[in-house]
């Protein structure tokens, strides 16, 4: 087996526990991938990032503001209104970053750690977001998830993965 989107290497795990063999690989590895998911269920949001653009839709929470999930990158980033309320099927409006619309917080590829955009805000320009639609207005294609591991999420994922690992020994 492999970890999938977990937020600790095997290396890393074996590291915390003091394991220099091979013999307990697969039960780490199933370790780390369930206190990975275990973070994932327990903050309500995930840490790893999409490996391609993903296209999801979204209602705006007035024409001005749109909540979304986090979006880890600019690169590849997307954004279009369904103007004609049909579905996204004809009459779309693709916005333009910096002109129609700006991403909060303003400065998350600065934080630290490095944060997700988790807002689009219309600059009012040239397009505003639908909001009196039964569909969702927004559409946004691109990376979600965060831009890397916090560390404090690598740390409660070790200490996670030790508590697992260690708990088939416990009496």
């Amino acid at each position: 087996m492999s970890i999938t989107n977990g937020y600790a290497t095997l290396a890393q795990a074996k590291s915390e526990l003091g394991i220099s063999d091979t013999t307990d690989d697969t039960r780490l590895e199933v370790c780390v991938a369930a206190a990975s998911r275990q973070i994932d269920s327990f903050c309500g949001r995930r840490f790893w990032v999409d490996g391609s653009v993903v296209a999801r839709e979204f209602y705006a929470d007035n024409s001005m503001v749109c909540y979304v999930d986090d979006i880890s990158t600019v690169t590849g980033l997307i954004v279009k209104v369904d103007s004609a309320d049909n579905g996204f099927v004809s009459g779309t409006t693709t916005l333009t970053i910096t002109t129609d619309f700006i991403l909060k917080p303003s400065n998350a590829a600065d934080d630290v750690p490095v944060r997700p955009y988790t807002q689009i805000v219309s600059t009012g320009t040239n397009a505003t977001f639908p909001v009196s639609s039964v569909r969702p207005g927004v559409q946004v294609t691109a990376k979600f998830g965060w831009p890397a591991v916090p560390d404090d999420v690598l740390k409660a994922c070790l200490l996670q993965t030790t508590a697992l690992f260690r708990g088939q020994d416990a009496p």
